[in-house]
């Protein structure tokens, strides 16, 4: 674990790993939504840093409570090279932790390249501002700039240039999900930008449906 971060306590029988604080605050809003609480989302701070993650997690005080667990990450460039390296490093895991079966899923789903936010932008598609955030880029690439060579990236970059059209221009993509569910007497914080009931969303949905909210 980060020597920067405060000593982690389990406290809940869902366990949910995701790469980043984003992806933490993303889906607790969205645990909030279907009222499945008893979960704790914990980030394992990188791709990279998985594996030393998974080493550590089952150290920490209330694991024991742990009954399911489940591990997403991004795809990036190569979905099924996502998917491997997650079942590599769970092979690696403390016998604590596999018992569990932690059941995997690679973002955006469906074997594609991308990231959590290449489904929310799948949900924003046909709106007037996803035409807006399209002739932007293309404005950018005809004056030279060119778009980077992972997949992921550009999807973030459009996130983060969606985002910049709100009231709130300087938000973080983890609390866009918050937006319309939480705060609801701030002006800024009553549109609702992440559409959880939005087709694009049901396969993860039902993954973390079936994985926590589930009999058995």
């Amino acid at each position: 674990m980060s020597a920067n971060r405060k000593p982690l306590t389990i406290s809940k029988p869902g366990l949910l790993l995701c790469e980043g604080e984003d992806e933490v605050k993303f889906f607790n809003a969205w645990f909030s939504e279907l009222n499945i609480t008893a979960v704790q989302v914990i980030a394992y701070e990188g791709k990279a840093r998985l594996g030393t993650f998974l080493a550590d997690v089952v150290k920490l005080k209330g694991f024991t409570l742990v009954t399911r667990a489940a591990i997403i990450r991004d795809a990036d460039e190569d979905a099924s090279g996502a998917l491997q390296s997650v079942e590599h490093a769970l092979t690696h895991a403390p016998e604590d932790l596999r018992h569990l079966s932690p059941k995997i899923y690679v973002l955006p789903g469906d074997g594609k390249p991308g990231a959590l936010e290449s489904l929310w932008l799948a949900s924003l598609k046909g709106t007037p501002i996803e035409a807006c955030v399209e002739d932007f880029f293309r404005c950018a690439e005809n004056k030279g700039w060119r778009p980077s060579d992972i997949f992921a990236k550009n999807d973030k970059a459009r996130a983060q240039l969606w985002i910049a059209t709100k009231e709130v221009p300087n938000e973080r993509f983890g609390l866009a999900a918050w937006h319309g569910r939480k705060d609801t007497d701030k002006p800024w914080m009553q549109e609702k930008w992440v559409n959880f009931d939005h087709t694009c969303f049901s396969q993860l949905k039902s993954f973390l449906i079936s994985t926590f909210a589930s009999p058995g």
